[in-house]
């Protein structure tokens, strides 16, 4: 397996797929993903919506911590969403954008064959520079996947906190 392999699925937005953005900078940060494996984010921190269900959540930085720092989302069989909030702070602030990003887990995938993929706001940007969904940004303002029955909507930032609306794509238009 090649370097470039490993970076495909998540590239700098955690440090156990690329461990540098920038030479002579601090590596990037970790997502939910690696944070909930390593048991520095616990069950209480995590919001459960299912696919057709509505809630409203705010999420704290990511790498500040906080009361609640992800959404989890089950999908059909193991593989579910996780929603985060990476905003310019600790590690995060090497990171190339800042905003809700959107991961999808398949935990059945092997290590380094896309267990973890970033469902990427910007495909045409590269290296996942642009990958975050921001209110402020109206091309990046929603994630929509169709088949799951979700839509996930940043609404707002206020002191790095942001709300996200997790909804049906039929709702979210």
């Amino acid at each position: 397996m090649k370097w470039a392999d490993c970076t495909t699925y998540m590239g700098p937005w955690d440090v156990m797929s690329s461990h540098l953005i920038k030479r002579d900078e601090p590596p990037p940060g970790l997502s939910s993903f690696t944070r909930i494996r390593l048991g520095w984010i616990s069950e209480n921190q995590v919001v459960l919506v299912r696919p057709g269900e509505e809630k409203r959540v705010v999420l704290a930085p990511l790498d500040k911590g906080g009361t609640t720092l992800a959404v989890k989302i089950p999908l059909k069989g193991n593989t579910y969403f996780l929603v985060e909030n990476r905003q310019p702070i600790g590690y995060d602030r090497v990171m190339p954008d800042s905003g809700i990003l959107v991961l999808k887990v398949n935990p059945e995938a092997m290590e380094g064959r896309g267990t973890v993929q970033i469902m990427d706001a910007d495909p045409d940007s590269p290296h996942f520079a642009h990958a975050t969904f921001r209110p402020d940004r109206p091309q990046r303002s929603k994630y929509v996947d169709k088949n799951s029955n979700i839509a996930i909507i940043p609404v707002g930032l206020q002191d790095m906190n942001m709300e996200v609306l997790v909804t049906t794509p039929e709702r979210a238009r």
